[in-house]
């Protein structure tokens, strides 16, 4: 995520990103700070052009960036999981924030489009204390390894993120994933957090074709391969239908589970984890998670889609003994103070409409988006 140092008339400095994640599961485009064209509304009128026939070799040739870490981020990495960051944070309102100049413009609706927006249209601004704090337990931390040339090679000259962020900032998730995986998840692979939404995100952006598929495999292990293919599938499992519902029902029968039946999502083509895949595929879900997770005032936002995923997927990941990964989590260490957050009409109804309405919400636009590309979200569990 990047930042810019805003300056205030007390002692103390704030650091501003300049764009950030949202709790849908997505990274979007806050614009620049110089008040430039938006990136994203420049990379959709580059997409425009060339749909027209338009020539713009002009532009100078791009390279995605590799991604920087945020306070927030660097933070979850060196404890090794998330913190309520009140009282050393303010988040902030975005004025004049367009949703449509988003990849969630096509979200529709009164309702659903003014409580996304209450999500994603802020700002945080880090008090100096907190800043030096993160930045000496960080300091320690040993850098990751380089991602392979091969796969960055193929993600800037095969695949489209810029559909996506066109700033660069969804490589700040990325590396967020991965990092994090890499000293938080160490028998596993971290290339599948890397790679995670390269086959489909959650509002039907495709960074790369089907017909790719071959020379994905080509760049990754087959292991890594059947993690990165079902990661979309899984997301949309967890977050819009009752997968976690029955996962907790039957918590004394978890240890009977063999594997999960469901379909793809850039093709709806039958896809099926064994009992170990499928467990490690929760642990990537839960990491992934992290990343949407509130800044600050964790308990008045328990209706947030991805805070309440995250509370029963990290209660079942240690309850039934498959937790894998290092993701200390506390809830009790939560704050419920409006202090630092944002007074918006998204904010105000989202106080007011009961939590369930705001999940129904959540679980129905995903349902509208599989649906969007014939997207089968039915799932079998596979028993002994």
């Amino acid at each position: 995520m990047s930042s810019i140092i805003v300056s205030s008339s007390d002692p103390i400095t704030y650091i501003v990103p300049a764009a950030l994640v949202s709790v849908a599961g997505l990274v979007y485009t806050a614009g620049k700070a110089d008040g430039g064209q938006k990136p994203s509304a420049k990379a959709r009128q580059q997409r425009t052009n060339k749909k027209k026939g338009l020539s713009h070799k002009s532009d100078p040739p791009s390279r995605l960036p590799l991604g920087s870490l945020d306070i927030r981020r660097k933070c979850q990495i060196a404890l090794g999981g998330p913190t309520d960051h009140s009282g050393e944070v303010i988040v902030s309102a975005v004025p004049g924030f367009d949703l449509d100049s988003t990849i969630f413009g096509s979200v529709t609706g009164l309702l659903p489009r003014t409580v996304q927006k209450s999500k994603v249209a802020i700002e945080l601004f880090w008090s100096d204390a907190a800043i030096s704090r993160v930045e000496m337990l960080y300091a320690p931390v040993p850098p990751p390894p380089s991602y392979k040339s091969q796969i960055l090679d193929f993600m800037n000259d095969e695949c489209d993120f810029a559909i996506e962020h066109a700033d660069g900032s969804f490589m700040d998730h990325l590396k967020f994933c991965h990092d994090y995986a890499v000293h938080n998840y160490k028998d596993v692979s971290p290339v599948p957090m890397l790679l995670h939404s390269i086959m489909g995100v959650g509002t039907n952006f495709f960074p790369m074709k089907i017909q790719q598929v071959g020379r994905l495999k080509e760049l990754v292990t087959p292991q890594e391969f059947s993690h990165i293919e079902a990661f979309p599938s899984f997301l949309r499992l967890v977050l819009g239908t009752d997968l976690l519902e029955v996962m907790k029902a039957k918590k004394n029968e978890l240890h009977k589970l063999k594997g999960l039946n469901c379909y793809r999502v850039i093709d709806n083509s039958p896809l099926s984890l064994n009992g170990e895949d499928f467990w490690t595929q929760m642990n990537y879900q839960l990491l992934h998670m992290l990343d949407f997770l509130p800044a600050a005032s964790w308990l008045s936002q328990l209706d947030d889609g991805f805070m309440w995923a995250f509370i029963q997927l990290h209660e079942i990941l240690t309850d039934s003994g498959r937790m894998a990964c290092k993701v200390e989590f506390d809830l009790s260490s939560g704050e419920c103070t409006p202090d630092g957050m944002p007074l918006t009409v998204g904010s105000i109804l989202r106080g007011v409409i009961p939590d369930f309405i705001i999940k129904k919400l959540a679980q129905k636009a995903i349902g509208k988006f599989s649906k969007a590309i014939n997207h089968d979200l039915t799932y079998e569990l596979i028993w002994e």
